[in-house]
């Protein structure tokens, strides 16, 4: 039988992927978890110098962010799903069939970028109109949008190419241009807003420029300097649509879970309206990107999970996949103790950040209440992402997905509206509610995720046994 691996040299990344779980896990997840908490960061200082602008420019940021995140996940779900495929290839020690995923990996990016790109510049206005904008606040956060979907094909590939590096274990690199685009927006953000005086639109420009440099820099890693040991070229290409599939059975989920977030998001902010008024959605959009940059180590830890899992996978190490899910949640369960510990005691602080201008600072007492409750928000989000991305490297989307519509749909925002509304507790009741459906949701998929792997690891022992 023709030999179908290869004898190519293994990467510092490769090894770690193949080698032990638990020290995968923890290599892998530290670069991450510093460039991911780095792009949250700028996110903030964005929000911070747009605050400088007033109350009602930040507001209206807040009707674009869901939609921000959107593209922004439809290219790290591309990137899952690469991920997930490559790096089983990777862990049966094909290189051919690597190399060929790689590519199909590249060109399917580049199709999803430019659908993304066209879809959002051409309905923008009604985008943003769903998203619960209105009058001034739709003008203002037009004026944002525009240059963020024009410029959604570099927001897009780069977070698909990511996978790409992550399915070969190269998380330094990863962490290098995701720290390189943070750097840069944060120079040019302060700059375009205020020294040019291009307001909205420039702290837009700022991230789209950054991005645009991001993406010239793994190109040449890729093409130009060939270092990586993945190689996507036309040359390992031979079309396969089972590939195509494979990275799509991922993906697709988990765009429709970020569709279906964004959906919920909206939903939120008229059910926030519906209690309060549009400082509250400023509260919120604004206070989540703190909560979002604080769970960003326990992201980091669950990214870094889907190619340990896939490899291991691949290479029916099952028990390998137990000890790596164990493992990610005892870390990702220290790190969520330490976050709540920090948003008790810095919620004023941190707070702060949204109110110091004249206009924004009414926003800072409703933003420490929000903190307050959220804070316990950090105990209940380990568990579940973990158990979730962990489906996504074994290449089960679709279960990523239903576990989403159980956490957001059934959960959360049921919770929400009874607390806030059919209750009147209020917009407390509301953040409470939020609390509560995410709390039940996450337990839901670490009783699924542990189940499952208990039961692979089992089936595997009793048929070497047989």
């Amino acid at each position: 039988m023709k030999e179908k691996f290869s004898k190519r040299e293994e990467t510092e990344g490769v090894n770690l992927l193949r080698g032990n779980p638990k020290e995968a896990v923890l290599k892998l997840s530290i670069p991450l978890m510093l460039s991911m908490m780095i792009i949250s960061l700028y996110n903030i200082i964005d929000s911070f110098w747009i605050a400088g602008l007033g109350a009602d420019e930040l507001a209206a940021v807040g009707f674009v962010i869901p939609l921000e995140f959107l593209i922004i996940s439809i290219g790290t779900s591309m990137g899952a799903g690469i991920t997930s495929v490559v790096s089983k290839y990777i862990g049966q020690k094909d290189d051919k069939m690597a190399d060929n995923s790689a590519t199909h990996s590249v060109i399917l990016s580049l199709i999803v970028s430019i659908i993304v790109t066209v879809i959002f510049t051409v309905f923008m206005k009604e985008l943003l109109i769903c998203m619960g904008a209105r009058g001034m606040a739709l003008n203002y956060a037009m004026q944002y949008a525009r240059i963020y979907f024009v410029g959604s094909i570099f927001v897009v590939m780069p977070n698909a190419l990511y996978g790409l590096l992550r399915s070969e274990g190269d998380n330094k690199r990863t962490m290098y241009v995701m720290v390189f685009c943070a750097v840069i927006n944060m120079i040019l953000d302060p700059i375009f807003i205020y020294s040019l005086d291009m307001g909205m639109f420039g702290a837009a420009l700022s991230t789209v420029l950054s991005l645009i440099m991001v993406l010239f820099v793994i190109i040449y890693w890729i093409y130009i300097k060939k270092d990586t040991y993945l190689k996507p070229t036309l040359s390992h290409f031979n079309y396969k649509p089972e590939i195509f599939r494979d990275i799509l059975k991922v993906a697709i989920p988990s765009i429709c879970e970020m569709i279906f977030i964004t959906f919920i998001t909206a939903m939120m902010h008229f059910i926030i309206l519906a209690v309060s008024t549009t400082d509250s959605v400023a509260v919120f959009e604004n206070g989540w990107r703190m909560v979002t940059l604080a769970t960003e180590p326990m992201m980091a830890i669950s990214v870094a999970l889907i190619s340990i899992i896939a490899t291991n996978y691949g290479a029916q190490k099952y028990e390998n996949m137990r000890i790596a899910y164990n493992y990610s949640m005892k870390i990702g369960t220290i790190l969520g103790v330490l976050s709540l510990v920090v948003f008790l005691v810095f919620a004023p602080q941190i707070a702060y950040i949204f109110s110091y201008g004249e206009t924004s600072i009414r926003l800072f007492e409703p933003t420490v209440e929000f903190f307050h409750i959220f804070a316990w928000f950090f105990i209940v989000f380990p568990g579940g992402v973990i158990s979730t991305y962990m489906f996504q490297g074994l290449g089960k989307g679709t279960t990523s997905l239903i576990f989403t519509i159980i956490r957001e749909a059934i959960c959360a925002t049921l919770f929400a509206v009874l607390f806030g509304v059919i209750l009147k507790w209020g917009i407390n009741g509301v953040w409470f509610g939020i609390l509560v459906g995410y709390t039940i949701g996450g337990l839901i998929a670490i009783i699924s995720a542990n189940n499952y792997l208990n039961k692979l690891v089992k089936e595997n022992k009793t048929e070497n046994t047989s």
